[in-house]
């Protein structure tokens, strides 16, 4: 979620640096069935309480869908900065049995409570195995989206960030027969 938020905000500062939103519309990525189908398999993980022996799995396999997107996509500008991001988040999910790992402070700095039996995408891991891979920064509880989030999860919107003000330098004009082209800004 916190990922989500923060590239809304990252793809709003375009408009604050000048330049246009519209380009985005010309933008075709391939297999983008796969983040929809990644997406559809958190929203359970992250929603409802499942058992770890289908919990863990399914978070792995959304990892799977991601990277074969980021794959299909590698041309683009940023993807290889977003490839390592996510590979980041992937290490220490797959080290830790498909969770990802909190740090005790972080979680407590969000104000989460202490989770316990079921599966969760992210929690506390004692003893985890590439911690500092894991979410081990936090937006304090009270603040608006007080949650934990990850270097990897840092590197992501930094990726995304780069992406949308790279490809929104594009200037479109109107051609006279009233087409929009896109031309890239020398």
């Amino acid at each position: 979620m916190i990922i989500l938020v923060a590239s809304v905000f990252v793809v709003l500062t375009v408009p604050l640096s000048g330049r246009s939103l519209a380009p985005l519309a010309d933008l075709s990525l391939r297999w983008v069935w796969l983040v929809w189908l990644s997406i559809a398999l958190q929203l359970p993980i992250t929603l409802l309480t499942i058992p770890n022996w289908l919990g863990q799995p399914l978070h792995l396999m959304t990892f799977v869908l991601a990277a074969a997107f980021i794959c299909a996509n590698w041309a683009l500008p940023g993807v290889p900065l977003l490839a390592i991001g996510a590979g980041l988040n992937l290490a220490a999910i797959a080290a830790n049995g498909g969770t990802m790992p909190a740090s005790d402070w972080a979680w407590r700095t969000a104000g989460f409570p202490t989770l316990v039996g079921s599966f969760e995408n992210s929690n506390v891991v004692h003893h985890a195995r590439l911690a500092w891979f894991g979410d081990v920064f936090a937006i304090p509880k009270g603040l608006p989206f007080a949650n934990v989030f990850s270097v990897g999860d840092v590197i992501v919107v930094i990726a995304i960030a780069y992406f949308v003000h790279v490809w929104c330098r594009r200037q479109v004009e109107q051609a006279p027969d009233g087409i929009e082209a896109v031309l890239a800004n020398p």
